[in-house]
């Protein structure tokens, strides 16, 4: 694995939030999700978790195509701006990878998993039980930029995958 590549790992394994970037009859529209990397498969994926009715799932294409962006927080720094544009397709999980996917998500979101089983609130109970009734997604991508800017300023890594 080269150096930038392993770098990009870093950044996908550490941030939390994935921007998915789709158009529909209304315009442009974007919306962060909380998401899991897996940086074993090649190429990396991505998976969240999302209603089938959102709008950020109806309004993609039927071949799923669509542009995301995950970045970490900008700091007061310039050389702390790191991220990833990425351009691939959203898939929802196949029902036989669905248990593996979810335990891997809710490792890292468990806080997610508690509005599902323990909520505590009227309205803990409603979200969960909307997350409840979701769809794990994949992410492939087929195209990445990569900017880290610790590294000199504006410098950028892309990968066609």
């Amino acid at each position: 694995m080269s150096k930038e590549s392993h770098k990009l790992h870093q950044l996908l394994l550490e941030e939390t939030v994935l921007t998915i970037a789709s158009a529909d009859a209304c315009g442009p529209w974007s919306a962060p999700v909380l998401y899991v990397a897996d940086v074993s498969l090649e190429p990396f994926a991505l998976y969240f978790l999302s209603s089938a009715n959102s709008r950020h799932i109806r309004s993609l294409p039927v071949d799923g195509a669509a542009a995301l962006s995950i970045y970490s927080p900008y700091d007061g720094r310039w050389q702390s701006i790191r991220g990833a544009q990425i351009y691939g397709t959203i898939t929802q999980v196949a029902t036989v990878d669905e248990a593996a996917i979810a335990e891997r998500y809710f490792s890292r979101f468990s806080e997610i998993k508690g509005l599902i089983d323990r909520p505590q609130t009227d309205q803990e109970k409603r979200i969960g039980a909307a997350f409840d009734r979701s769809y794990f997604y994949q992410v492939t991508p087929s195209f990445v930029r990569f900017t880290n800017n610790a590294d000199s300023f504006a410098a950028r890594t892309e990968w066609q995958l």
